[in-house]
């Protein structure tokens, strides 16, 4: 059991890992990964072709870009399914030539002449009583369901990685450039205005000093009452 400094370890490397980011470091990574995956094709039986399922092992990984063995294990895992069901279809086509092969003759004895269709519905009754025809049926499902599921993991991992390096990238661009503390706004204080003094009064002038003269004229004499 590996001890507690080398768990940490690992860790720390696996937390500062994000895979390839340039478009040369994927391919490598991808071609690396291919190799693993070409040597773990234990799908393929004797007769069939190598050259094919590399082909479109290859095709999967240049769509896909797996950044490591996992991802490249699902890779892997989704070519292996889309493999075997195309072996299930051209099984499907086996069975029912070997069946119209052997039902030939008991059908010419039957009928005069018959159409393709009661070739094709007399074939598909005997492999269903048979059971071939069910079990391939459950084969193929199988199979779905588990592309669907390597397809799904797939993407998730690729999408928690993505969302990693962005996260990292974002880091070490704050760290780059340090953001300055914000200056407090202001608020202009409004400015004192001095206090408006009310004008000095005319100084008061005596009515009886000398020199007067009153602009409208001496008072009217003050009128007698009869």
């Amino acid at each position: 059991m590996p001890s507690k400094r080398k768990l940490d370890s690992a860790r720390a490397n696996g937390a500062r890992s994000h895979g390839p980011v340039t478009p040369e470091g994927r391919k490598k990574s991808s071609m690396n990964a291919l190799k693993h995956g070409l040597n773990a094709r234990t799908v393929i039986l004797p007769a069939e072709d190598d050259k094919e399922y590399n082909f479109q092992l290859e095709s999967y990984v240049e769509r896909f870009q797996p950044a490591d063995l996992v991802e490249m294990d699902l890779v892997v895992e989704m070519v292996n399914a889309r493999w075997r069901q195309c072996r299930c279809n051209k099984t499907e086509t086996g069975l029912f030539a070997e069946q119209m092969v052997k039902q030939k003759e008991k059908l010419e004895a039957a009928y005069d002449s018959y159409p393709e269709t009661v070739e094709h519905s007399t074939a598909f009754r005997s492999l269903s009583d048979y059971g071939y025809l069910a079990n391939l049926n459950r084969t193929q499902a199988h199979l779905e369901r588990t592309y669907t599921h390597a397809l799904r993991d797939l993407l998730r991992l690729q999408q928690l990685r993505e969302s990693k390096r962005q996260g990292a990238e974002r880091t070490q661009s704050q760290e780059r450039t340090p953001t300055e503390p914000r200056a407090s706004a202001s608020v202009p204080s409004p400015q004192t205005q001095p206090e408006s003094k009310p004008p000095h009064p005319p100084p008061s002038v005596e009515l009886t000093s000398p020199g007067y003269s009153d602009p409208a004229g001496p008072a009217p004499p003050e009128l007698k009452r009869n």
